[in-house]
């Protein structure tokens, strides 16, 4: 029993370790390219270097780092060409969601999908970076809500892991005036077509709705590595 006990303890330890610095990965806390120092990150969490590693192998895994034999982990890139293929695979597997949505959601499954984000479109939009965040934060929730009730749980794991590398361009995304002008009226043309289980029409609205132009995805790019570098204006 004692020894069921420490390795329960020392799974959680590296659950939570593991989602610390996860959070730190996703907002790039470590610099493009930049190598984590085992040590220091360690000495910060105030824990030893074993469940860091195990979470520094678990994130290079998911995407969030990259493992150089004899020389560590580095953190991940930040390129137009990176942030313009996330966007891509994002809108295959949303379009595939949305799909199976249409063919296997109840009513009331839509309807309260539908609800989270009608409820947040009943107030003019926001006019500050800090309410946009918010609205970025709902706005996944919205996505994710749909790729739950396609009752494909496969899909959905798969989207939740694109949203967690994406998160941070999704937020820069959304806050420039282009999205912002686009965001409300699209989001509602989306629930429309998947009240009436338009397949066709959502497809097209969802590709509409989360591609990525090249020149955009230079422009987020930019932006993020501004933020990373000098901090948000």
């Amino acid at each position: 029993m004692v020894t069921i006990k420490k390795k329960s303890r020392s799974a959680d330890s590296v659950e939570k370790v593991y989602e610390k610095v996860k959070g730190l990965a996703i907002d790039y806390h470590f610099r493009p390219g930049e190598r984590v120092n085992e040590v220091e990150l360690a000495a910060q969490l105030g824990v030893s270097r074993t469940p860091v590693r195990e979470a520094l192998n678990r994130l290079a895994k998911d995407g969030f780092m990259n493992f150089v034999p004899n020389k560590g982990f580095y953190s991940r890139d930040l390129t137009p060409e990176g942030v313009r293929e996330l966007y891509e695979v994002r809108m295959v597997i949303e379009q595939s969601t949305f799909r199976f949505a249409c063919q296997r959601a109840t009513d009331d499954e839509i309807a309260a999908t539908t609800a989270i984000w009608e409820e947040v479109s009943q107030h003019r939009p926001p006019q500050n970076d800090q309410d946009w965040a918010k609205i970025a934060e709902i706005d996944e929730r919205f996505h994710m809500e749909i790729a739950r009730i396609s009752h494909n749980s496969r899909l959905y794991e798969m989207l939740d892991s694109l949203n967690s590398l994406s998160r941070f361009f999704r937020r820069i995304d959304l806050e420039t005036p282009v999205r912002r002008n686009n965001a409300y009226d699209e989001h509602v043309d989306i629930i429309a077509a998947l009240r009436q289980r338009d397949i066709e029409k959502g497809v097209a609205l969802i590709e509409q709705h989360i591609s990525l132009s090249a020149e955009h995805a230079i422009e987020v790019t930019k932006e993020g590595l501004a933020r990373i570098y000098f901090g948000k204006p």
